[in-house]
């Protein structure tokens, strides 16, 4: 009989090794758009959050604020977004999308729709469903 500790040690290394796939398959799909994956989520986080600050990026992605500021500069440089000071303090800036990063945004949106539709191709609707319930079950116990 197989113990609850080695069914776990086994879910851990098939998580990690979808982490792993994942990253290659978003590092594969992401030189098409001359991007890093992380920036290329990050341009569709904004899109969906104009107006956002630099700690949601960070808290959203759980990324340390040095390498948020790295990645925004990176990000800026190459004309995809601006920072705009917050009416209300100017200690705070605000991110939008450029036209250029707007135009970005939806190119990675295409890229990532066709992406998706391949890994999604592959699994039932219960399947999914059980992922994303054990998941969110394991996650909300492990922020305790």
């Amino acid at each position: 009989m197989v113990s609850k500790k080695d069914k776990f040690e086994h879910m851990n290394r098939l998580l990690r090794t979808y982490m792993v796939n994942m990253h290659h398959f978003f590092t594969t799909i992401t030189p098409q758009l001359s991007l890093t994956p992380q920036q290329a989520r990050t341009l569709l986080y904004i899109k969906d959050h104009p107006g956002l600050i630099q700690r949601e990026l960070g808290d959203y992605f759980h990324i340390r604020n040095a390498s948020i500021t790295s990645m925004l500069k990176n990000l800026e440089r190459d004309g995809y977004i601006i920072r705009k000071n917050d009416n209300e303090s100017a200690r705070i800036k605000r991110i939008f999308l450029t036209k250029e990063g707007i135009e970005k945004a939806s190119q990675i949106k295409e890229v990532f729709d066709r992406a998706c539709q391949k890994i999604v191709a592959q699994l039932d609707e219960e399947s999914i469903d059980l992922v994303i319930s054990s998941m969110t079950t394991l996650n909300k116990n492990l922020q305790k």
